[in-house]
């Protein structure tokens, strides 16, 4: 197999690697094939490195295939096992799509009923936008080749002029129901209700993602909720600035459910988003704006840890806030993370947060292996494994292992190379040239810009480490990088102190 054509009819020419790798999964459907396994068969090309770059080649013929790993049609992933080929032979009566609207159950015939269904469906493909397809399907049946996030199923009963209508989201593949909606109309004004189920439909979608549910049953792979909610802000809008969703949902969430305290929790991590944005969220530039999220988020987790104890995941991400604060709670946030990590099966969540708070006591070693026992568990170029890579590569900084930094970058930008631009966080205070991008973006910087770049990454990650020296490492590699190019003014003061002082 050389090549393949496109849904668009374009002809797809693959690699050596990629054909080898195509071959030995599809040539065995339904069976786990481990890294190890396909790593062998790929040795042939004689272009391997470790096992790891397994996961690029996945990556990347996903990408070619325009298969997607959260809702896969060809390649599932087995969580730290390997890889499935999962494509059926021949599929041709297959749906793929985000969202079905379907089965329509009941009296679905009248014009009424017609343009309340259409409305739904029409009013949600707006709403999630182009990225994420929605299909009306009235005599859908859940077949067992159709490649489905989420199905809408309706049910209509007409009654004199009036039109009742029962909605049921469903996750799929699972067949979980995880809302319901109960509506009545007139039908004359049928048409004009699309518009409300739909935001109803996409608010429930946005919870399923984002909002971990105490009841639910936790996997090794399981993500920090902080990674939940920019998922579910990637598969609702295209916006980098995903906290604008999650600040819309959960303000609605919230005035409905105003006591919840795992929407609290939710609230204080939205604002966590907001402190950590780059570039800097404009609304926070005025003396004491950050001060004052902080104040909030602090508030707001002391004030409803009672009422998550059972919710593994929403303790980590309190450990978390408490953690980032700094506001003298280490211990507490130390204490939540290993009580979450004892009493659940929730091992990569606990391995970001607990690996944290160990690399800012000092313990680096201890700290990237917990990382790298993530990494192991992550989806290959997910949200988790890029947020992992970023742990790793700070710790390795704050421990001073520069050639750590450049490995653990690399495998960064193989896995999202459009993370490149966070090359300048890892720059070496010892390499006398810079790459030609970086050193170009910097040399753009205003000594303002400048100055403001390096409170953000004083700000989001040197400061919570205990040791002046490992903090002064965390800021070295940028801050030689910028005086350098720009010069000495470049350099806030007390930045420029805790520099000098790490090297007397």
């Amino acid at each position: 197999m050389r090549s393949a054509r496109g849904a668009d009819g374009s002809e797809i020419v693959f690699t050596r690697q990629e054909r080898v790798l195509l071959m030995e999964l599809s040539r065995r459907p339904g069976a786990l094939l481990s890294r190890s396994e396909l790593h062998r068969a790929m040795a042939a090309t004689g272009r391997m490195a470790g096992e790891r770059n397994v996961d690029f080649i996945v990556n990347r013929l996903r990408a070619r295939l325009g298969d997607d790993a959260r809702a896969p049609r060809f390649i599932a992933t087995q969580y730290g096992e390997g890889y499935v080929w999962i494509a059926a032979a021949d599929r041709p009566d297959g749906v793929a799509a985000f969202v079905v609207v379907g089965p329509v159950r009941g009296e679905a015939q009248s014009a009424a009923a017609a343009s309340l269904v259409q409305g739904i469906s029409d009013q949600l493909a707006t709403l999630l936008g182009s990225g994420r397809k929605v299909v009306l399907v009235p005599d859908w049946q859940g077949d067992e080749a159709a490649q489905v996030a989420f199905a809408l199923e309706i049910s209509l009963h007409a009654e004199l002029s009036d039109l009742h209508a029962a909605m049921a989201l469903r996750s799929l593949p699972s067949g979980r129901v995880i809302a319901t909606r109960r509506a009545r109309m007139a039908q004359r004004e049928a048409a004009g209700q699309g518009v409300a189920i739909a935001r109803w439909a996409r608010g429930a979608i946005w919870r399923h993602i984002a909002v971990p549910d105490g009841s639910e049953l936790l996997t090794p792979s399981d993500v920090p909720v902080e990674i939940r909610l920019n998922e579910a802000g990637r598969a609702l809008t295209r916006s980098p600035e995903r906290w604008r969703e999650a600040e819309a949902q959960l303000r609605k969430a919230r005035d409905e459910r105003p006591g919840d305290p795992s929407l609290a929790i939710l609230w204080a991590l939205n604002l966590f988003a907001r402190l950590i944005q780059w570039p800097p969220d404009p609304g926070l530039a005025s003396p004491g704006g950050a001060t004052a999220l902080e104040d909030e988020i602090e508030t707001l987790v002391l004030g409803n840890l009672a009422g998550i104890e059972d919710n593994a995941l929403l303790k980590l991400a309190a450990a978390k806030l408490l953690f980032f604060t700094d506001r003298g709670h280490l211990e507490l946030a130390e204490q939540l993370a290993d009580e979450a990590f004892a009493d659940s099966t929730a091992f990569g969540a606990a391995y970001a947060t607990r690996g944290q708070m160990l690399m800012c006591r000092g313990a680096i070693p201890e700290a990237v292996a917990l990382y790298d026992k993530g990494i192991e568990l992550a989806e290959f170029g997910s949200d988790f494994h890029i947020y992992l890579l970023v742990l790793k590569c700070t710790a390795l900084m704050a421990g001073n292992d520069r050639p750590g930094v450049a490995r653990t970058s690399e495998e960064l930008y193989l896995a999202r190379p459009n993370s490149r631009w966070m090359a300048p966080f890892f720059i070496s205070p010892y390499d006398d040239d810079l790459p030609e991008p970086v050193a170009a973006a910097l040399s753009a910087y205003s000594p303002e810009r400048c100055q403001q770049v390096l409170r953000h990454l004083y700000q989001t990650s040197a400061r919570h480490f205990l040791a002046a020296g490992h903090r002064a490492s965390v800021m070295r590699g940028l801050a030689t990088g910028l005086r350098r190019l720009v010069g000495p003014q470049a350099i806030p003061d007390d930045i420029a102190r805790l520099l000098a002082a790490s090297i007397r």
